[in-house]
Parts: C-alpha cells; structure tokens; sequence
C-alpha cells in the first residue's frame, strides 16, 4: 500500500466517504470527510489537515465524530503500515476548529494532524 493509500484507509475508516481534498465530487452528499495528501521519507514530520462535512443545523453529530477521530489519535497517535515502513499520525495543534460556510447549516470542523514518515522513501 502506497503512503498515499494509507492516508486514505485512514480517513476511510470512520464510517464517512473520504476524498483528498482535491478530487470532492461536485456532488458529494454530507456528511464526508476531505483531507489533505503530502508525502515525504524518513524523519520528516509534517503538518496535514482534514475537514469534517455535515449539512446539518446542530454541531452534535460533527462533534461525536471528531471525539471518534481524537480517540483514535490520542494516546501517542497510530501507525499505518505502507510500503518501504509506516506513517504515524499524531493530533496536531490546535486539534479541531469549528468553521461554517456560507450556507450556515453546512457545518464543517477543520482537523490538524502531525504525520511522521517511518519510510525509506
């Protein structure tokens, strides 16, 4: 599995369509997940981000799936394997961030993660 694979396997696994941020269907349906894809090798640590989309009119549902993603994350992160070693992501800081958009029942949380590449290349 490429380290690009795992960062998907990753954002799949919580039950929500997951899309890098850069290929969303125009006509995705809430809620999904959007999330950020930069790669690197051995040592580096990188900042990435993903944001968690509901149309909704109350915050309850998108806060419960971000505490579902903290849990995961807290207690020194998870590692993913790929191929050539694995990547390890860790909450970033700040953790979480409310955003709405234009549409105020378009409710959006924006997720920092700390990703370090246990990889060779």
């Amino acid at each position: 599995m490429t380290k690009e694979e795992a960062l998907y396997q990753f954002w799949s696994s919580f039950g929500l369509p997951a899309y890098e941020e850069n290929s969303v269907p125009a006509q995705a349906a809430f809620p999904y997940i959007s999330y950020e894809v930069i790669t690197d090798s051995f040592g580096s640590q990188i900042g990435l981000t993903a944001s968690i989309w509901y149309h909704t009119d109350s915050w309850i549902k998108l806060n419960n799936k971000v505490q579902e993603i903290e849990q995961e994350l807290s207690r020194g992160g998870t590692v993913i394997k790929c191929a050539g070693g694995a990547l390890w992501l860790q909450k970033g800081q700040p953790w979480a961030q409310s955003l709405t958009e234009t549409d105020q029942s378009i409710k959006r949380k924006y997720l920092n993660i700390t990703a370090e590449f246990l990889t060779a290349t």
